[in-house]
């Protein structure tokens, strides 16, 4: 028997869906039955940077899973762009259930934080922080108004403890605890969602620290993109969590072995450690 969409009759907002894991987001919850808006600063490919368009993006959610997408371009930095992004999307569909914070603008691993040039380190603080704090704060009228919603806050480590990246994903997680206590009595789940580890996509491949035994499939984190954001303030808020996590604490035994069997050692290796702490 066919499963049941597990996010049918939902609105819900990527960013920085493009490309990359932000692009397979999008068109596993349109796949999940939700109407999805593809949100990036790309209107077109430019020949200096990785493939990809909003456009794209929502035409290939249309062409291969039958769902609707709504490509808007904005600059997630620019607040007055975020805010028109926002009422577009409550024009064409009256509300906003899940807003999926994914853009993120990223260095190449093993830049230390004394040699990173500060306009590099300010255009991270923009994008990982405040950029994604302006999207939060943008749909919360339209979520709080229906009491009900949820908002995802992707995280991510690199392989220097302390990197830059690690300080501007930290400050997200500390801004996703203190949002869901703080919104929780609105009906608005908060949530961080990081991959165990290097997932297979275009923009990961251009890091030349990172070998192809680092990387893993995506379907895991694509699952707990999902299961979170099935997610209400009464069931599960305030959590920064692992796909790995995600999949041990809200899915069933079988599909944590299924993932267990396809991902590296390690990402089953991670769950004992956690439970040991």
């Amino acid at each position: 028997m066919q499963r049941a969409p597990r996010l049918a009759g939902k609105v819900a907002i990527v960013t920085g869906a493009s490309r990359g894991l932000g692009q397979h987001c999008a068109m596993m919850y349109a796949a999940e039955g939700a109407k999805v808006v593809v949100v990036g600063r790309n209107a077109k490919e430019n020949p200096m940077r990785l493939p990809g368009t909003v456009f794209q993006t929502a035409e290939a959610i249309e062409e291969f899973t039958g769902g609707q997408a709504l490509a808007i371009v904005c600059d997630v930095t620019d607040e007055a762009a975020v805010e028109s992004m926002v009422d577009q999307v409550l024009d064409r569909w009256g509300r906003i259930d899940v807003l999926l914070n994914n853009a993120a603008y990223v260095m190449a691993e093993g830049e230390g934080v004394a040699g990173i040039p500060l306009r590099l380190f300010d255009q991270m603080l923009q994008v990982n922080v405040l950029a994604a704090f302006h999207v939060i704060r943008a749909v919360l009228p339209a979520m709080q108004a229906k009491r009900f919603g949820n908002i995802i806050n992707v995280s991510g480590r690199s392989r220097t403890r302390g990197s830059p990246l690690e300080a501007t994903k930290a400050a997200m997680e500390t801004l996703t605890v203190g949002l869901a206590d703080e919104l929780k009595a609105d009906g608005v789940a908060v949530n961080s969602l990081r991959p165990f580890g290097f997932v297979d996509t275009p923009g990961v491949l251009l890091n030349s620290e990172v070998k192809p035994s680092d990387l893993m499939p995506a379907y895991s984190y694509l699952d707990a993109a999902v299961l979170l954001a099935m997610q209400t303030a009464d069931t599960y808020t305030g959590n920064v969590k692992t796909d790995a996590e995600i999949i041990r604490e809200l899915s069933d035994a079988a599909t944590l072995q299924r993932y267990a069997e396809i991902n590296p050692p390690a990402w089953s290796a991670s769950l004992q450690l956690a439970g040991a702490r």
